[in-house]
């Protein structure tokens, strides 16, 4: 049986040991997040999972530590914490993100829709079921999208998620947009790991409401 990462532990230890130098007291308002600064832990919802995080690690309500992609994302989600709140609100793909120029961040967010549209392809009523299971809700905005839902991933942080069904010219297709000011709170790799938490939640999403 093998034990933990040792290079996934080393840069876990690194980011606690940043956050513990980190100045926290803008989290609360900047990032809309609960915090208590006497333990200098932070309560932060990601996909509606609640994490606590502080310089001590990273756990859930159980007190366990959550895998390594979480650990990271929540992690830097409170080191990148802007000095204001940014006001660029519109929707765009990775691909329009200046930070997003590697080759393989984009290849891996494009797997991770395509995975997606493979999963829900034909199974149109499942995808809605599990959206709002996450608390996706309807866009201001109207999309000709067979679905189309804003799903909050962290605070400041909601997911555009459009999603067309297979017909007879066009396989299922899925797409998973930011609002651009997201490359203030998250880096390339880290939008990446959320595209692949969103397929992941989607799928723990299923059960659960079947058994309603």
């Amino acid at each position: 049986m093998t034990g933990p990462n040792p290079v996934f532990e080393k840069n876990y230890a690194d980011y606690l040991r940043q956050l513990d130098s980190t100045d926290m007291s803008r989290w609360e308002s900047m990032l809309d997040i609960a915090v208590d600064e006497k333990t200098r832990a932070a309560q932060i919802l990601f996909f509606k999972a609640r994490y606590h995080v502080s310089p001590f690690g990273v756990v859930d309500d159980r007190g366990r530590r959550p895998g390594y992609g979480t650990c990271v994302i929540l992690l830097k989600y409170l080191l990148m914490c802007p000095l204001q709140i940014p006001c660029d609100r519109d929707w765009v793909t990775f691909r329009d993100f200046t930070d997003s120029g590697q080759t393989q961040n984009v290849g891996l967010a494009d797997y991770a829709t395509t995975t997606i549209a493979k999963r829900y392809a034909g199974n149109l009523d499942r995808l809605n079921a599990a959206v709002s299971a996450l608390g996706g809700r309807s866009p201001e905005t109207e999309y000709p999208y067979d679905l189309s839902a804003v799903i909050p991933a962290l605070p400041r942080i909601p997911l555009l998620f459009l999603f067309n069904d297979a017909d007879e010219q066009f396989p299922a297709q899925a797409s998973i947009l930011y609002q651009r000011r997201a490359a203030h709170f998250l880096d390339a790799e880290c939008r990446v790991m959320v595209d692949w938490y969103l397929q992941e939640h989607l799928k723990k999403a299923e059960p659960t409401l079947a058994r309603v």
